[in-house]
Formats: structure tokens, sequence, C-alpha cells
């Protein structure tokens, strides 16, 4: 996440900014850390784009991937 806000702080002169992560992580099954992205996506005004292909049907109540196992669809 310090990296991130330090790239995040880099660009700031950029017009858009996209941050883009697996929901989970293929080879580990390691969980991406949701909340704290988006709570820095939101502090640097970007935008963020998560790749669902390995956890779409399995996490979550309903099988609708990290955003809903982590309450922050939308």
């Amino acid at each position: 996440m310090d990296d991130l806000e330090r790239q995040l702080k880099a660009t700031m002169n950029k017009r858009i900014r996209l941050i883009v992560t697996d929901g989970v992580f293929s080879m580990d099954g390691d969980i991406s850390p949701l909340p704290e992205i988006i709570r820095l996506a939101k502090k640097y005004n970007a935008y963020t784009f998560v790749d669902e292909s390995h956890a779409g049907g399995t996490f979550g109540a309903t099988g609708k991937g990290t955003p809903e196992y982590f309450g922050v669809e939308g």
C-alpha cells in the first residue's frame, strides 16, 4: 500500500489514473486488500478495476466476488 500511495502521489498531474488488481491472485490464493486500495483511490481521485476471474462464484455471500466479500460493492 505504501508503494501504491507513492505512485498515486507521483501521478497527481495526470487526468485519469486507474488502479488495477486481481480480486484473488491465482498462484497463491492471496486476497487483494480492496478496502485499503479503495481508500487510496478515493483519497487520490483514482479509479479502481478489479479482475474477478478467480473470485467470481467463490467469494462473497452470493458468489459476487471480493467486492461483495469485503462489502465494498459499487
